[in-house]
């Protein structure tokens, strides 16, 4: 009995469909795994400052020393740049952070979807280092300048006067001796629900334990965010027009002993 029922001709039509088979696999995968586009190279030759390929310009020295650029190629962010027609294609350049990271940004989740911060307005688009690096925006000794981008009245640009009658203690170590607290740390008191939206801690300060805890009532003495404002604080309002009327009256003296010394000293003239 034949143990091959299949003839020459059936064995050779099945090996060329295999080889075929194969071919367009080859094919398929190469095509999955071809170079890019553009090379980096190419995208900073244009968009670099200083070219005139492009209205859109990014530092390459910054860029450099990012941790973008160790790890990632430009169009893994901007996925959308596939050819040259993504000059006449508005947001083909838009990058979704999400594609890489899990962390989604839940910032201002209360405001207006066209209002909501994005990633790189904290961390910005190209010049991003780690939170440790002393340049980077969200490194805690920043915090006040990146914060106040879009809270101006709560990182030190307030109204005039109206941090004299701030009550809040400087690093004071209120039920922890050996936590320094800063009153300039943003995340310190608003940790993540003001960074990504979320609920797990950001660093190790606790201020949010006393000052906002609905279980501590009039825990926070004073503002934490003072504005001399006679509707939204009256006290602050108050406090900080009498600090006024104190300084000015402070100056008047002042200049009239500057000035009475002054002509008392010139020559021929007799003191008073």
């Amino acid at each position: 009995m034949n143990r091959y029922p299949f003839t020459s001709s059936c064995r050779y039509a099945m090996l060329i469909a295999i080889l075929i088979a194969l071919s367009t696999v080859g094919r398929s995968f190469a095509t999955e795994t071809e170079e890019p586009y553009y090379t980096d190279q190419d995208c900073i030759a244009c968009h670099q400052t200083g070219s005139e390929d492009s209205g859109l310009h990014i530092s390459v020295d910054e860029y450099e020393l990012s941790v973008h650029a160790q790890e990632i190629s430009c169009q893994d962010c901007h996925n959308g740049v596939i050819d040259d027609d993504h000059q006449d294609v508005e947001g083909s350049g838009a990058v979704d952070c999400g594609d890489c990271h899990e962390q989604e940004n839940l910032h201002g989740m209360d405001g207006l979807e066209e209002m909501r911060p994005q990633c790189h307005d904290c961390h910005t688009a190209h010049k991003m280092r780690p939170k440790t690096d002393p340049a980077s925006p969200v490194h805690p000794d920043n915090l006040p300048v990146t914060c106040a981008e879009c809270h101006p009245a709560a990182t030190g640009n307030i109204d005039l006067f109206s941090w004299f009658p701030s009550f809040q203690i400087a690093s004071h170590a209120k039920g922890d001796f050996a936590q320094a607290y800063e009153n300039d740390n943003c995340i310190g008191c608003h940790q993540a629900a003001a960074v990504h939206g979320g609920t797990e801690r950001i660093d190790d300060q606790n201020c949010d334990k006393c000052h906002m805890s609905p279980d501590q009532p009039g825990a926070m003495w004073g503002y934490a965010h003072p504005k001399a404002d006679a509707d939204e604080q009256p006290s602050v309002f108050a406090a900080a027009s009498i600090y006024a009327v104190f300084i000015v009256l402070g100056l008047i003296m002042f200049l009239r002993t500057f000035l009475d010394f002054v002509f008392n000293r010139v020559p021929g003239r007799s003191k008073r």
